[in-house]
């Protein structure tokens, strides 16, 4: 008796550490699983830290600003000098020579406002610039739903060969017991085969887009990294759009600043002066001269044309930015139209594909079982099950597609 016990209370430890090794097992894969699978939140901040549009933009505007140092910086002094040899008519020859140095000193914060009209002129360029980045990544999150469309299509196109695998399984066992016509066999054999090259062109092409979203991210991946494709947005007719332009109104208002800057720039009665001072040596003479030259600008028209000039760059700017506001208020709401008819035609695809699969399908199937209904018209009917969900998945793209397009347009970071 207390041997049985002993052998009952052995073999129960051995099960409770089997199911403990089974537990630890797949806890194990579902942990390593979870770390080679990436969100669409995880792609994007990796692209956003490696992006290299993001890293020569920064560049670009420290070289622009140390390039504007540079043009705006004030002018070196000058140095020159002279010699001569000197032959009077009484007394003796001898050389005569000069040293002197002059600076030209612009006034009235001239050098700050030049240097300020093209700080203005360069924020507006980045920020013109910083549009790349979000097509990038609005690019990018477009890869990923379109990836994760092909990956759905590619499950839903895979049951439905298992589907017509078992079905063809199953006749070719009534075959062997001549039940059914060879051709009949025959007929379900090559509507396999069609579907089975499909079903690897499909894994082929959303195996090759999560590369490509991968490689673009700078994610480091293997052949067991997956993207989660459950965080995809969901389809809505209409999408809220509250601040659009952001990047193009601040660049257009810093060139406004940049073009009234310069008009200040070009408003001055004196814009700088000339300072100079020499020593000159003569024979029997030291000479010590100071000078000063300082330009009459009322006695041109120069600065008064480049005013003129800026006043009629700053009208330019604003008839240029309300023509593109225009457009792009046109391309928006022709967008928003797309999106609201893509969005409505998923909903109805879907809905004619779900009774088509759960309806009217089966009823052609039980048809076809009880020998009502040929093959052939069998098969037809499945393929525009598979027509039906091309569809589908076809109009889903196109919706995030225009999705992406308009995010892109109304310059929508996030």
């Amino acid at each position: 008796m207390h041997l049985m016990c002993a052998c009952i209370f052995k073999g129960k430890i051995q099960m409770t550490k089997k199911l403990i090794q089974s537990l630890l097992f797949v806890t194990l894969a579902s942990t390593m699983s979870e770390a080679n699978t990436f969100s669409l939140s995880q792609i994007v901040d990796s692209a956003k830290e490696h992006n290299m549009l993001s890293k020569s933009i920064e560049k670009e505007m420290s070289a622009l600003e140390a390039n504007n140092y540079a043009n705006t910086a004030s002018d070196p002094f000058e140095l020159y000098v002279e010699g001569t040899e000197a032959r009077p008519g009484i007394g003796s020859k001898g050389y005569e020579y000069a040293v002197g140095i002059s600076k030209n000193i612009l006034l009235g914060g001239i050098q700050d406002q030049e240097r300020e009209v093209a700080r203005l002129r360069n924020q507006a360029m980045m920020l013109d610039a910083q549009k790349g980045v979000i097509s990038f990544s609005n690019g990018l999150k477009n890869l990923y739903h379109q990836h994760c469309l092909d990956l759905q299509k590619y499950r839903s196109f895979k049951q439905s060969f298992n589907d017509l695998d078992r079905l063809y399984k199953k006749k070719e066992k009534a075959y062997k017991y001549q039940e059914i016509a060879k051709t009949e066999l025959m007929q379900i054999e090559s509507e396999k085969n069609i579907l089975s090259a499909q079903l690897h062109s499909m894994k082929m092409t959303q195996e090759i887009s999560k590369e490509k979203i991968l490689m673009l991210s700078k994610v480091h991946f293997n052949g067991q990294t997956k993207l989660s494709c459950r965080d995809m947005y969901p389809i809505r007719s209409t999408v809220a759009v509250d601040k659009v332009f952001e990047f193009s109104q601040s660049a257009y208002e810093k060139r406004k600043e940049s073009s009234n800057e310069k008009l200040k720039r070009y408003s001055h009665a004196f814009e700088s002066v000339n300072l100079s001072a020499q020593y000159g040596k003569e024979l029997d003479i030291d000479r010590y001269t100071v000078g000063v030259s300082l330009p009459l600008n009322f006695s041109s028209k120069r600065s008064e044309h480049q005013k003129v000039a800026a006043l009629y760059e700053s009208e330019a700017l604003s008839y240029t930015y309300e023509q593109n506001m225009l457009e792009k208020k046109s391309v928006l709401r022709q967008l928003k139209s797309e999106l609201q008819s893509n969005a409505m035609m998923v909903k109805m695809l879907s809905k004619n594909y779900v009774n088509y699969e759960q309806k009217l399908l089966p009823l052609i199937k039980n048809s076809y079982d009880l020998g009502e209904t040929s093959v052939i018209e069998y098969l037809l009917n499945r393929q525009k099950l598979y027509t039906l969900n091309q569809e589908v998945y076809a109009t889903k793209k196109a919706y995030y597609k225009t999705l992406f397009t308009l995010y892109t347009l109304i310059e929508k970071k996030d």
